[in-house]
Protein backbone atom coordinates (compact mmCIF):
# COMPACT_ATOMS: atom_id res chain seq x y z
CA UNK A 1 0.00 0.00 0.00
CA UNK A 2 1.17 3.34 -1.16
CA UNK A 3 1.40 6.18 1.75
CA UNK A 4 -0.25 9.28 0.64
CA UNK A 5 -0.21 11.04 4.46
CA UNK A 6 3.11 12.85 3.11
CA UNK A 7 1.28 14.57 0.25
CA UNK A 8 -0.22 16.73 3.26
CA UNK A 9 2.67 19.32 3.23
CA UNK A 10 2.18 19.75 -0.66
CA UNK A 11 -1.22 20.46 -0.31
CA UNK A 12 -0.91 22.68 2.27
CA UNK A 13 1.02 24.76 -0.19
CA UNK A 14 -1.44 25.01 -2.67
CA UNK A 15 -2.13 28.42 -4.23
CA UNK A 16 -5.10 30.78 -2.59
CA UNK A 17 -5.77 31.66 -5.93
CA UNK A 18 -6.31 28.52 -7.06
CA UNK A 19 -8.35 27.57 -4.18
CA UNK A 20 -10.53 30.39 -4.48
CA UNK A 21 -11.73 29.58 -8.55
CA UNK A 22 -12.33 25.95 -7.16
CA UNK A 23 -14.14 27.28 -4.32
CA UNK A 24 -16.62 29.82 -6.25
CA UNK A 25 -17.29 27.02 -9.32
CA UNK A 26 -18.68 24.92 -6.37
CA UNK A 27 -20.87 28.02 -4.44
CA UNK A 28 -18.31 26.91 -1.98
CA UNK A 29 -17.08 30.26 -0.23
CA UNK A 30 -17.68 31.50 2.71
CA UNK A 31 -20.34 34.47 4.12
CA UNK A 32 -18.26 37.08 6.07
CA UNK A 33 -21.39 37.09 8.42
CA UNK A 34 -20.10 33.69 9.34
CA UNK A 35 -16.65 33.30 8.80
CA UNK A 36 -14.75 33.31 12.46
CA UNK A 37 -12.40 36.04 13.36
CA UNK A 38 -9.04 35.92 14.88
CA UNK A 39 -8.87 37.05 18.56
CA UNK A 40 -8.26 40.50 18.32
CA UNK A 41 -4.96 42.03 20.29
CA UNK A 42 -7.38 42.64 23.76
CA UNK A 43 -8.32 38.94 24.04
CA UNK A 44 -6.08 38.27 26.61
CA UNK A 45 -7.63 41.41 28.93
CA UNK A 46 -10.96 40.20 27.93
CA UNK A 47 -10.26 36.50 29.12
CA UNK A 48 -9.30 37.40 32.26
CA UNK A 49 -12.86 38.81 33.61
CA UNK A 50 -16.07 37.16 33.90
CA UNK A 51 -16.30 36.15 30.55
CA UNK A 52 -13.54 33.44 30.88
CA UNK A 53 -13.99 30.76 28.93
CA UNK A 54 -15.81 27.96 30.34
CA UNK A 55 -15.49 24.43 30.19
CA UNK A 56 -17.53 23.93 27.22
CA UNK A 57 -15.72 26.19 25.32
CA UNK A 58 -12.37 24.95 26.19
CA UNK A 59 -13.64 21.15 25.28
CA UNK A 60 -15.17 22.36 21.96
CA UNK A 61 -12.07 24.00 20.95
CA UNK A 62 -10.32 20.64 22.23
CA UNK A 63 -12.17 18.27 20.30
CA UNK A 64 -12.93 19.91 17.24
CA UNK A 65 -8.94 21.06 16.42
CA UNK A 66 -8.39 17.07 16.22
CA UNK A 67 -11.54 16.33 13.96
CA UNK A 68 -10.75 19.38 11.76
CA UNK A 69 -6.89 17.66 11.32
CA UNK A 70 -8.38 14.03 10.18
CA UNK A 71 -10.63 16.70 7.58
CA UNK A 72 -7.06 17.82 6.04
CA UNK A 73 -5.76 14.01 6.54
CA UNK A 74 -8.74 12.77 4.41
CA UNK A 75 -8.17 15.45 1.45
CA UNK A 76 -4.86 15.47 1.31
CA UNK A 77 -5.44 11.47 0.41
CA UNK A 78 -8.00 12.77 -1.76
CA UNK A 79 -6.04 15.23 -3.56
CA UNK A 80 -2.73 12.49 -3.70
CA UNK A 81 -5.21 9.81 -6.02
CA UNK A 82 -5.24 9.94 -9.83
CA UNK A 83 -8.18 9.68 -11.79
CA UNK A 84 -10.51 12.01 -9.09
CA UNK A 85 -12.96 14.69 -10.44
CA UNK A 86 -11.87 18.39 -10.57
CA UNK A 87 -15.03 19.35 -8.57
CA UNK A 88 -14.11 16.61 -6.14
CA UNK A 89 -10.56 18.17 -5.99
CA UNK A 90 -11.55 21.31 -5.65
CA UNK A 91 -13.86 20.72 -2.55
CA UNK A 92 -10.95 18.87 -0.96
CA UNK A 93 -8.57 22.01 -1.54
CA UNK A 94 -11.24 24.00 -0.36
CA UNK A 95 -11.56 22.31 2.58
CA UNK A 96 -8.16 22.14 3.40
CA UNK A 97 -7.94 25.99 3.09
CA UNK A 98 -10.73 26.53 5.20
CA UNK A 99 -10.26 24.01 7.94
CA UNK A 100 -5.69 24.98 8.05
CA UNK A 101 -7.41 28.59 8.58
CA UNK A 102 -10.06 27.92 11.36
CA UNK A 103 -7.06 25.29 13.27
CA UNK A 104 -4.48 28.35 13.29
CA UNK A 105 -7.19 30.39 14.95
CA UNK A 106 -8.39 28.13 17.36
CA UNK A 107 -4.72 27.18 18.46
CA UNK A 108 -4.24 31.17 18.79
CA UNK A 109 -7.52 31.21 21.00
CA UNK A 110 -6.14 28.41 23.33
CA UNK A 111 -3.04 30.39 24.05
CA UNK A 112 -4.15 33.97 24.47
CA UNK A 113 -6.28 31.78 26.73
CA UNK A 114 -3.28 30.18 28.82
CA UNK A 115 -1.74 34.03 28.77
CA UNK A 116 -4.77 35.36 30.45
CA UNK A 117 -4.06 33.09 33.54
CA UNK A 118 -3.33 34.99 36.42
CA UNK A 119 -0.12 35.03 38.56
CA UNK A 120 -0.76 31.92 40.91
CA UNK A 121 -3.78 31.11 38.74
CA UNK A 122 -5.13 27.17 39.16
CA UNK A 123 -4.83 24.86 36.01
CA UNK A 124 -8.26 24.34 36.75
CA UNK A 125 -9.34 21.26 35.90
CA UNK A 126 -12.70 19.21 34.70
CA UNK A 127 -14.60 19.40 37.82
CA UNK A 128 -16.65 22.54 36.32
CA UNK A 129 -18.61 20.62 34.14
CA UNK A 130 -22.20 19.93 35.25
CA UNK A 131 -21.48 22.44 38.13
CA UNK A 132 -19.97 25.03 38.91
CA UNK A 133 -17.63 26.50 36.26
CA UNK A 134 -13.81 26.96 36.82
CA UNK A 135 -12.47 30.38 38.08
CA UNK A 136 -11.39 32.97 35.80
CA UNK A 137 -8.05 32.15 34.68
CA UNK A 138 -8.34 28.35 35.37
CA UNK A 139 -8.07 26.32 32.06
CA UNK A 140 -9.85 23.07 32.64
CA UNK A 141 -8.24 19.31 31.55
CA UNK A 142 -9.22 16.16 30.84
CA UNK A 143 -11.69 16.74 28.58
CA UNK A 144 -11.56 13.88 27.03
CA UNK A 145 -14.79 12.44 28.44
CA UNK A 146 -16.35 15.62 27.30
CA UNK A 147 -19.10 15.17 24.55
CA UNK A 148 -17.49 17.37 22.43
CA UNK A 149 -14.66 15.81 21.73
CA UNK A 150 -15.68 12.40 21.24
CA UNK A 151 -15.26 13.49 17.67
CA UNK A 152 -18.15 12.31 15.94
CA UNK A 153 -17.91 11.22 12.51
CA UNK A 154 -14.05 10.20 12.50
CA UNK A 155 -13.11 7.75 10.04
CA UNK A 156 -11.53 5.00 11.23
CA UNK A 157 -7.89 3.25 10.41
CA UNK A 158 -8.82 0.99 7.60
CA UNK A 159 -11.44 3.32 6.35
CA UNK A 160 -8.22 5.80 5.93
CA UNK A 161 -6.49 3.11 4.61
CA UNK A 162 -8.70 2.03 1.89
CA UNK A 163 -8.81 5.84 1.06
CA UNK A 164 -5.45 5.85 0.89
CA UNK A 165 -5.04 2.52 -1.27
CA UNK A 166 -7.78 3.90 -4.03
CA UNK A 167 -7.94 5.93 -6.69
CA UNK A 168 -10.59 7.23 -9.24
CA UNK A 169 -14.19 6.79 -9.12
CA UNK A 170 -13.54 4.33 -5.82
CA UNK A 171 -11.39 7.28 -4.47
CA UNK A 172 -13.92 9.79 -5.20
CA UNK A 173 -17.28 7.82 -3.99
CA UNK A 174 -14.98 7.23 -0.43
CA UNK A 175 -13.62 10.69 -0.14
CA UNK A 176 -17.22 11.63 -0.32
CA UNK A 177 -18.93 9.05 1.77
CA UNK A 178 -16.20 9.36 4.56
CA UNK A 179 -16.39 13.70 4.63
CA UNK A 180 -20.13 13.93 4.33
CA UNK A 181 -20.30 11.61 7.49
CA UNK A 182 -17.37 13.67 9.17
CA UNK A 183 -18.78 16.73 8.25
CA UNK A 184 -22.27 15.46 9.99
CA UNK A 185 -20.48 14.56 13.24
CA UNK A 186 -18.99 18.46 13.15
CA UNK A 187 -21.96 20.17 13.15
CA UNK A 188 -23.18 17.94 15.96
CA UNK A 189 -20.02 19.20 18.12
CA UNK A 190 -20.84 23.15 16.53
CA UNK A 191 -24.27 23.21 17.82
CA UNK A 192 -23.30 22.37 20.87
CA UNK A 193 -20.88 24.99 21.38
CA UNK A 194 -23.60 27.22 20.05
CA UNK A 195 -26.02 25.85 22.41
CA UNK A 196 -24.08 25.71 25.82
CA UNK A 197 -20.97 27.49 25.10
CA UNK A 198 -20.05 31.03 26.59
CA UNK A 199 -17.02 32.23 24.56
CA UNK A 200 -18.15 34.91 22.04
CA UNK A 201 -14.98 33.38 19.89
CA UNK A 202 -16.15 29.78 20.69
CA UNK A 203 -20.20 30.24 19.82
CA UNK A 204 -18.93 32.47 16.42
CA UNK A 205 -16.32 29.53 15.72
CA UNK A 206 -19.66 27.08 15.60
CA UNK A 207 -21.80 29.32 13.81
CA UNK A 208 -18.77 29.34 11.28
CA UNK A 209 -19.18 25.49 11.16
CA UNK A 210 -22.78 25.11 10.99
CA UNK A 211 -23.13 27.07 8.29
CA UNK A 212 -19.65 26.45 6.16
CA UNK A 213 -20.20 22.65 6.32
CA UNK A 214 -23.43 22.12 5.80
CA UNK A 215 -23.01 23.73 2.54
CA UNK A 216 -20.11 21.73 1.66
CA UNK A 217 -22.50 19.07 2.90
CA UNK A 218 -25.02 20.17 0.44
CA UNK A 219 -22.05 20.23 -2.60
CA UNK A 220 -20.67 16.56 -1.41
CA UNK A 221 -24.19 15.11 -2.15
CA UNK A 222 -24.63 16.28 -5.42
CA UNK A 223 -21.09 14.84 -6.17
CA UNK A 224 -22.22 11.57 -5.14
CA UNK A 225 -25.24 11.37 -6.65
CA UNK A 226 -23.32 12.52 -9.81
CA UNK A 227 -20.58 10.22 -9.63
CA UNK A 228 -20.39 7.81 -12.13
Amino acid sequence: MRSRIAALGVVLALSTATVAVGAVGLSLTTSPESAPQAAPAGTRADASTAAYPTVEDHCYIEGMIPHHEQALELSSLVLAASGVRERTRALAEFIVTDQTSEIETMRAWQTAWRGAIPAGGSNGGHDGHGGAQPAAGAVPTGCGDHPHTQMKGMAGVEQLAALDAADGVAADRMFLELMIAHHEGALEMAESAVREGSNAYVRASGKHVLVEQQREITAMSTLLAEAP
